[in-house]
């Protein structure tokens, strides 16, 4: 690799947690590891907690861009100057800051000033006090990056799980499984593994109902659009197979059979990884033209303040980047 990668940090709701664990999670990098880190927040956000919750850190210093980081310290650039923020109270002025911070990190991303993108929590009850009607991080990266094949993949102890349906009814999830769609999380996910350094991904897909369906007798969701799906990408020379029964596929993947594995519908997946360990789960947004990913955990308002919150998805959603980022570095 002839460069560390660049990677920021967005700080999520000035209001949650997002600025506690980024200055913990700071403690555990230095110029000896392999990126270069920098936040896209605000400083006195971050000194204010530094001193309310005696947290050792380097210096806290504003940068213009990412061309001026200074070793050694804890590099930020700014976008509004925050005025005042409630710690742990949902707010227009803390959602509409959080989207500043988001906005910029696309801008860096695209014009290549950084070379990853790592999200802390933002509370979607002030992104849309704030007036951004979005469900999520996910849609504004793919939104601002001009794409529509994109997916959520969560990554937690070298298995990653995208959903094919996400942040909608029950009802409405039936009807959005098609074989086309099943066919796109295929691939993103295929291309995601490839991203994170395995060389033959082993994907498995879960089905939609119960026993997957049991050859239609619960179901014909897997029959006439999962199987389909399935079949294309084995013709085109994919380790991909299923479907599988939801209650069981996510275990036998993380007993080693599987890197990957494709849910139809958002709790399938994401009860099984959460149960396991919420802590550390990774959140990537794949299909997008940047890598991003994020902490796998909310804004956690009930904790802000009281110097508990864990860094560890933060780390976790740290190293992925930079895996990704060198990979594809690398490649250039």
């Amino acid at each position: 690799m002839n460069r560390k990668p660049i990677i920021a940090i967005t700080m999520g709701d000035p209001a949650g947690i997002g600025p506690e664990v980024v200055l913990k999670g700071f403690s555990h990098y230095s110029e000896n590891s392999p990126q270069k880190l920098i936040v896209i927040g605000d400083a006195k956000v971050l000194r204010d907690t530094a001193m309310q919750l005696s947290i050792d850190c380097a210096e806290i210093v504003v940068i213009p861009s990412p061309d001026h980081y200074q070793a050694n310290k804890i590099n930020v650039i700014e976008t509004t100057p925050v005025v005042h923020i409630e710690p742990g109270v949902v707010s227009a002025e803390a959602g509409a800051l959080a989207y500043s911070y988001i906005e910029l990190s696309i801008k860096l991303a695209l014009a290549n000033k950084i070379d990853g993108v790592v999200t802390c929590p933002i509370n979607k009850e002030a992104l849309h006090k704030a007036g951004f009607k979005y469900p999520g991080h996910t849609e504004i990266y793919a939104e601002q990056c001009g794409v529509k094949d994109f997916s959520m993949m969560f990554t937690l102890e070298d298995v990653s799980i995208v959903h094919v349906t996400t942040h909608c009814s029950l009802r409405r999830a039936l009807e959005q499984i098609t074989a086309d769609r099943v066919t796109a999380n295929i691939n993103l996910l295929y291309d995601a593994l490839k991203a994170l350094g395995f060389e033959n991904p082993r994907i498995a897909v879960g089905g939609v109902n119960p026993h997957a369906g049991e050859n239609g007798l619960f179901g014909d969701e897997e029959i006439h659009h999962v199987v389909p799906a399935i079949e294309a990408a084995q013709a085109r020379g994919m380790n991909v197979t299923g479907p599988f029964p939801p209650d069981t596929v996510f275990m036998s993947a993380f007993k080693g059979q599987y890197d990957g594995v494709v849910a139809m519908l958002h709790d399938h997946g994401f009860v099984a990884v959460k149960s396991k360990d919420f802590e550390k789960g990774v959140n990537i947004t794949i299909g997008l033209p940047m890598i991003r990913t994020s902490v796998g955990h909310g804004t956690a308002f009930d904790i802000v303040g009281k110097g508990i919150a864990s860094e560890s998805s933060l780390m976790a959603a740290i190293d992925s980047a930079t895996r990704m980022a060198i990979t594809r570095i690398a490649g250039k």
